[in-house]
């Protein structure tokens, strides 16, 4: 399912470029205080298909060509689903042991159709026509091939060779278990890129450029890969917070207590979105966090720098250490100390 990862980083990015385009400029009019609130804009850590009791869009002729297709090639279609966390995004199955087709149509995007299959214990194998998406790094253990306006028999003939040179055995994906499988595996995508630091800046440059009709500046481009990263780590932060809960046997009304004081130390991610976030919860002060960016802008050792920073502060304000989370990426857990707070 990487590749459906892939599309979606494209329309957020295109979003985001608009949105910082104008940040920018009024952050530069206005000074630092302005905020970019891009919260709807990020893709989720997780994902829950619902059946489409209604699949409309099934009546488009691109649907209709794509279904009579796959089923002369021996698919057999499954059931519809709409994403809860993404408006826009519908789907289908198609089943053809052992490959998935599956039909994707976005309301910006339109059509196209990625054909899957998954090795057991081995390699995860996609073919797509998907419109965007062929600049983002895969998995080691997934195999992908992006041809932009393929046929459909092209995508089938082409998996049809991977399984072929293929001496594994593959998992069985049937309308039983097909939920239970995607829904997972969009969490293992998002696990993998996130436990790589996120996206980096040169993902980030290559499918702006490819995937947004107009161009940036450097300045702008490079503020809103901030903005992306700012915006990432609080994503993080709640989700690390939410393993934290789980754990711990917390009341869901009792994390909104002290949510806001405490700090998600993963250790990658981009320096300047980092000690952005720590002056946005408390742990530095803006005249503190221009001193450093100054020093520390190209840190890539973040745990490290956060320790530094820790030690410089007087012990009784020092934040403390409450847990290593492994969800969605490796975090350090720290809670503002209470004279920090006050």
């Amino acid at each position: 399912m990487e590749l459906f990862l892939q599309i979606v980083g494209g329309f957020v990015l295109a979003i985001l470029l608009v949105l910082a385009s104008v940040y920018v400029y009024f952050r530069l009019k206005f000074g630092k205080y302005m905020d970019l609130d891009t919260d709807a804009n990020q893709t989720p850590l997780h994902i829950h298909l619902n059946e489409d009791i209604s699949p409309d869009w099934l009546n488009d002729s691109a649907a209709k060509k794509a279904t009579s297709e796959l089923e002369k090639m021996g698919f057999s279609a499954g059931k519809t689903y709409a994403i809860y966390e993404m408006d826009g995004y519908v789907l289908q199955a198609f089943y053809n042991s052992p490959m998935i087709a599956v039909l994707y149509k976005h309301d910006i995007a339109g059509f196209w159709v990625d054909v899957v299959t998954e090795e057991v214990d081995g390699m995860e194998y996609t073919v797509s026509n998907a419109p965007m998406g062929a600049e983002m790094s895969e998995r080691p253990d997934s195999h992908k091939v992006f041809k932009a306006k393929a046929a459909i028999i092209e995508l089938v003939e082409d998996m049809k060779v991977l399984v072929a040179q293929s001496d594994k055995s593959f998992l069985k994906v049937d309308s039983d278990n097909f939920r239970e499988y995607f829904e997972a595996a969009f969490k293992k995508d998002i696990s993998w890129k996130n436990r790589k630091g996120g996206i980096s800046y040169e993902e980030f440059v290559v499918t702006a450029e490819n995937e947004t009709p107009f161009k940036s500046s450097k300045k702008v481009m490079e503020e809103a890969f901030v903005v992306t990263k700012e915006q990432e780590l609080y994503q993080w932060h709640y989700a690390a917070l939410e393993e934290y809960r789980a754990e711990e046997n917390i009341k869901e009304d009792d994390i909104y207590e002290f949510e806001g004081h405490m700090l998600a130390v993963p250790f990658a991610t981009n320096a300047v979105a980092f000690l952005r976030y720590l002056c946005q919860q408390g742990f530095i002060t803006d005249a503190q966090q221009e001193k450093l960016l100054k020093v520390y802008s190209n840190e890539t050792d973040i745990t490290g720098l956060f320790d530094k920073l820790n030690s410089l502060l007087s012990p009784e304000l020092r934040a403390n250490f409450v847990k290593d989370i492994d969800y969605p990426l490796p975090i350090k857990l720290y809670k503002l100390s209470d004279a920090m707070r006050y």
